[in-house]
């Protein structure tokens, strides 16, 4: 079994308010903000906009780092 899943990651965010506005994505069921990476910045209407790399919580990650308990 894999452990190294976001939902079992100190980085995944899933409980912050503005994870509800992220759009519903057919395979993403459950999903979060990975906090190990910058946020990337995209530009709008002349405004710079910092987002958070959006995760689901069964996705595998490289830089996995288990939660301290």
């Amino acid at each position: 079994m894999i452990i190294n899943r976001c939902k079992n990651c100190t980085w995944f965010d899933d409980q912050h308010p503005s994870v509800q506005f992220v759009p519903k994505i057919e395979w993403k069921t459950h999903t979060g903000f990975c906090r190990k990476k910058r946020p990337n910045v995209t530009g709008h209407k002349g405004w710079h906009i910092g987002i958070q790399p959006i995760m689901d919580a069964d996705e595998f990650c490289g830089e996995f780092r288990m939660e301290d308990s």
